[in-house]
Protein backbone atom coordinates (compact mmCIF):
# COMPACT_ATOMS: atom_id res chain seq x y z
CA UNK A 1 0.00 0.00 0.00
CA UNK A 2 0.96 3.52 -0.51
CA UNK A 3 0.87 5.99 3.12
CA UNK A 4 0.85 9.82 1.37
CA UNK A 5 2.06 12.10 4.31
CA UNK A 6 2.97 15.48 4.63
CA UNK A 7 3.81 17.91 7.55
CA UNK A 8 3.75 21.06 9.34
CA UNK A 9 6.06 22.89 11.23
CA UNK A 10 4.88 23.61 15.29
CA UNK A 11 4.06 26.61 16.26
CA UNK A 12 7.20 28.61 16.67
CA UNK A 13 9.23 26.16 14.15
CA UNK A 14 11.08 28.06 11.31
CA UNK A 15 13.10 27.11 8.65
CA UNK A 16 16.19 28.88 9.85
CA UNK A 17 15.11 27.00 12.85
CA UNK A 18 15.32 23.28 10.92
CA UNK A 19 18.41 24.43 8.02
CA UNK A 20 21.17 22.98 10.44
CA UNK A 21 19.34 19.38 10.01
CA UNK A 22 18.22 19.13 7.04
CA UNK A 23 21.79 17.60 5.72
CA UNK A 24 20.58 14.88 8.14
CA UNK A 25 17.31 14.64 6.82
CA UNK A 26 17.72 14.94 3.19
CA UNK A 27 20.20 11.91 3.29
CA UNK A 28 17.40 9.89 5.74
CA UNK A 29 15.37 10.14 2.76
CA UNK A 30 17.41 9.76 -0.18
CA UNK A 31 18.57 6.36 1.50
CA UNK A 32 14.56 5.49 2.30
CA UNK A 33 13.98 6.49 -1.62
CA UNK A 34 16.85 4.12 -2.58
CA UNK A 35 15.58 1.10 -0.56
CA UNK A 36 12.23 1.51 -2.32
CA UNK A 37 10.63 2.85 0.94
CA UNK A 38 9.96 6.32 -0.15
CA UNK A 39 9.10 6.56 -3.50
CA UNK A 40 7.64 9.85 -4.27
CA UNK A 41 8.95 13.20 -2.20
CA UNK A 42 7.69 16.64 -3.21
CA UNK A 43 7.87 20.43 -0.88
CA UNK A 44 4.57 21.55 -0.35
CA UNK A 45 3.93 24.59 -2.76
CA UNK A 46 1.16 25.88 -0.12
CA UNK A 47 3.33 26.33 2.92
CA UNK A 48 6.66 24.96 4.16
CA UNK A 49 6.80 21.55 4.58
CA UNK A 50 7.36 18.16 2.39
CA UNK A 51 4.93 15.56 1.01
CA UNK A 52 6.35 11.77 1.03
CA UNK A 53 5.16 8.86 -0.58
CA UNK A 54 5.81 5.46 1.18
CA UNK A 55 5.36 2.04 -0.20
CA UNK A 56 4.98 0.30 3.22
CA UNK A 57 2.01 -2.18 4.68
CA UNK A 58 0.45 0.19 7.03
CA UNK A 59 0.39 3.49 8.45
CA UNK A 60 1.91 2.42 11.50
CA UNK A 61 5.02 1.35 9.49
CA UNK A 62 4.90 4.79 7.74
CA UNK A 63 4.70 6.40 11.18
CA UNK A 64 8.19 4.48 12.01
CA UNK A 65 9.71 5.75 9.31
CA UNK A 66 8.93 9.45 10.16
CA UNK A 67 9.90 9.12 13.55
CA UNK A 68 13.13 8.11 12.83
CA UNK A 69 13.61 11.50 10.96
CA UNK A 70 15.88 13.92 12.35
CA UNK A 71 13.62 16.54 12.22
CA UNK A 72 10.81 14.54 13.53
CA UNK A 73 13.26 13.30 16.85
CA UNK A 74 13.57 17.12 17.26
CA UNK A 75 10.27 18.06 17.35
CA UNK A 76 9.94 20.02 14.86
CA UNK A 77 7.38 18.64 12.71
CA UNK A 78 3.76 17.59 12.89
CA UNK A 79 2.58 14.61 10.51
CA UNK A 80 -0.55 13.83 8.75
CA UNK A 81 -0.73 10.24 7.34
CA UNK A 82 -3.38 9.36 4.37
CA UNK A 83 -3.40 5.35 3.67
CA UNK A 84 -4.40 5.18 -0.06
CA UNK A 85 -5.02 1.73 -2.11
CA UNK A 86 -6.32 1.37 -6.09
CA UNK A 87 -9.76 3.13 -6.10
CA UNK A 88 -12.77 -0.18 -5.89
CA UNK A 89 -15.15 1.32 -7.77
CA UNK A 90 -13.26 0.78 -10.98
CA UNK A 91 -13.84 -2.78 -10.78
CA UNK A 92 -17.56 -1.63 -10.37
CA UNK A 93 -18.04 -0.49 -13.69
CA UNK A 94 -16.08 -3.17 -15.50
CA UNK A 95 -18.13 -5.73 -17.68
CA UNK A 96 -18.74 -8.86 -15.92
CA UNK A 97 -16.85 -10.86 -18.24
CA UNK A 98 -13.91 -8.75 -17.61
CA UNK A 99 -11.19 -10.81 -16.48
CA UNK A 100 -9.76 -8.78 -13.13
CA UNK A 101 -8.93 -12.08 -10.54
CA UNK A 102 -5.50 -12.93 -9.35
CA UNK A 103 -3.22 -13.10 -10.68
CA UNK A 104 -3.03 -9.14 -11.02
CA UNK A 105 0.54 -8.78 -13.01
CA UNK A 106 0.45 -10.77 -15.70
CA UNK A 107 4.01 -10.33 -16.88
CA UNK A 108 5.53 -13.06 -15.17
Amino acid sequence: MKVITFDRFKPGVTLETITPYLPEEVANVWRLWKAGIVRENYARADEPGVVIVFEVDSVEEAQRYVNDFPLTKKGFLEWTYVPVTAPLPIEALMDASVDVAEPYDRTR
